[in-house]
């Protein structure tokens, strides 16, 4: 769980352009269309654990209006109401607190089941499932594979990382099923790999302080970001799913 205002500030101020997010952000509107055809302002849309706001606001500008968020961190909440956005205080661990009653059609939660132990991802999910509408959908973005972890890590407070084995436990606990999968990116996972050994080089040589990392959110420039947003969506257009890659995509349905 980030507890910076730092990290939030960086992230509010590049996630509407760098090109992970514009993928990721992608990746999730794919899947809406896909499950739900030609259905669109009346869909009901919960971003859980939504940081700044970024995935909320894309949605809106593709016509999904009735949408919600809630995240823990008080920074958050304030970039996503700069934003415009309703978003409040929620609480990954007691996601029925929020709104109790209310269902929704789609529940998006990404980048932000690492810091639960797996008890709580379970729980987790057992209560998106719960808060879904028949025939609802839930979309995952999560860390994967160790060899992945880095300065990044350390810096947004995670501690571990995941692979599919893992969820494939957590939705069948919490009667789910993944509909779909597939780690991203994969044609940058080896240079993506080589960096992130070598910050856990430095790492064990004592020759960065880890009491004052950041994460890897920076705009590079357009020329580079432009680069590595083509390589990724042309990935994605011609393998509909990969077996590496740093973070794991899911779609879960109820089971």
């Amino acid at each position: 769980m980030i507890d910076n205002r730092l990290e939030y500030q960086r992230m509010y101020e590049v996630e509407r352009k760098l090109w992970w997010y514009q993928v990721l952000h992608g990746k999730v509107l794919k899947q809406i269309e896909k499950h739900f055809k030609s259905e669109k302002s009346n869909l009901r849309i919960l971003d859980a654990a939504c940081g700044t706001g970024g995935l909320l606001s894309f949605l809106k500008e593709q016509g999904y209006t009735n949408v919600a968020g809630f995240d823990y961190s008080r920074y958050a909440i304030e970039f996503s109401n700069e934003r415009g956005l309703p978003v409040t205080f929620g609480d990954l661990r007691n996601v029925d607190a929020f709104q109790p009653g209310e269902t929704f059609d789609v529940i998006c939660c990404n980048d932000a089941l690492y810091f639960l132990t797996d008890e709580e991802i379970i729980r987790a999910l057992t209560a998106f499932k719960n808060r879904l509408n028949k025939s609802g959908l839930l979309i995952i973005n999560i860390h994967a594979f160790e060899a992945f972890s880095g300065t990044h890590d350390l810096a947004v407070g995670s501690q571990r990382r995941f692979e599919l084995k893992d969820f494939k436990n957590y939705s069948h606990v919490a009667g789910l099923k993944i509909a779909y999968n597939t780690y991203w990116p994969f044609a940058l996972s080896l240079p993506i790999l080589a960096v992130r050994q070598w910050q856990k080089f430095q790492i064990r040589k004592n020759q960065v302080n880890v009491a004052e990392l950041d994460s890897d959110v920076k705009y590079p420039g357009d020329t580079i970001n432009n680069v590595l947003k083509g390589i990724v969506k042309l990935e994605s257009t011609l393998l509909s799913s990969t077996p590496f890659g740093s973070s794991l995509f899911m779609a879960m349905k109820a089971d």
